[in-house]
């Protein structure tokens, strides 16, 4: 019994090793949040910087419209551009002259001719941010020799008042001289017949300093002589009239405001500049606040 019981065991333990055991399944390990198929990005059509224009070596001014109606414009009034032989105040030397124009270089100013000024006023026009009109009274031929030349290293026009009966005298500019400059885009306005005073004068006198003026200069020269210059600054009601009867478009004084407009179109302000403006005056004068530049050009 005993060897038939040991005989079933055997039997059993053959049967077991005989049996194919299942594999197990390995438990999933616990990852992070599953990731999204990593792929190449494509092109986009927005660029991923902020384009920016390539600044030009000068910067570019935008012109705005100004006008019609007040315009802040400062005119700056020289008589001489020269050496002072009596220390006189209307000798500006030219050495101090190229200081003021370099300076208005560098601070932005850009001169505009007297027309503009007055089309602006009158019907609005495109000016630059810091717009200035640079005028010469007398016809000195200084201006032409020193102050020209000046102006054009800088790309820098004004209007010239000159005063008729004085064409090509001695120390006066010549026909040619004012052609040469006219060419170059200054202006030319009439200074008066003979620099009189016109609150001295009768209706007779008065009308050949305005009126007869304007018509001797533009014979001469072949340009239009649109602006008027008062003598000393002194404007009468007799000369008012009279740059009305000569059509004139603007008439310029004294001053020591950059307001102009409609209401002293016929009396533009500007700022006399003497011997003793240094850069810091001129600077005062103009409201400019920034750096200066108190280098030789």
């Amino acid at each position: 019994m005993h060897k038939i019981k040991f005989l079933l065991f055997i039997f059993v333990l053959l049967v077991a090793s005989c049996t194919p055991q299942a594999t197990p399944i390995p438990t999933p390990i616990p990852s992070e949040t599953p990731q999204p198929p990593t792929k190449t990005p494509e092109p986009s059509l927005t660029p991923t910087k902020t384009m920016t224009a390539t600044p030009a070596s000068t910067p570019t001014q935008v012109w705005v419209r100004n006008g019609p109606g007040i315009v802040q414009c400062p005119i700056l009034l020289y008589h001489h551009v020269a050496i002072s032989p009596i220390e006189s105040q209307y000798y500006v030397h030219p050495e101090n002259f190229a200081l003021h124009m370099q300076a208005l270089d560098e601070w932005g100013f850009t001169p505009i001719p007297l027309s503009l000024l007055v089309k602006a006023i009158t019907e609005g026009a495109k000016l630059p941010p810091r717009p200035i009109v640079i005028s010469f009274d007398d016809g000195r031929l200084d201006i032409y020799e020193n102050a020209f030349p000046i102006m054009q290293e800088h790309d820098f026009i004004g209007v010239f008042y000159i005063i008729s009966s004085g064409l090509g005298d001695d120390g006066l500019v010549g026909i040619d001289e004012l052609k040469e400059m006219a060419a170059a885009g200054w202006e030319i306005g009439s200074h008066s017949y003979s620099h009189a005073d016109l609150s001295t004068l009768d209706t007779d006198a008065s009308y050949r300093e305005v009126v007869n003026s304007r018509y001797e200069l533009e014979q001469a020269l072949g340009v239009p002589i649109n602006s008027f210059a008062y003598p000393f600054g002194t404007i009468t009601e007799l000369a008012g009239a009279q740059v009305h009867t000569a059509a004139y478009e603007s008439a310029v004084g004294l001053g020591h405001t950059h307001t102009q407009g409609p209401g002293n179109l016929f009396y533009l302000q500007r700022r006399p500049i003497s011997w003793d403006y240094d850069l810091k005056l001129l600077a005062l004068v103009l409201g400019w606040e920034g750096p200066i530049n108190l280098e030789k050009p």
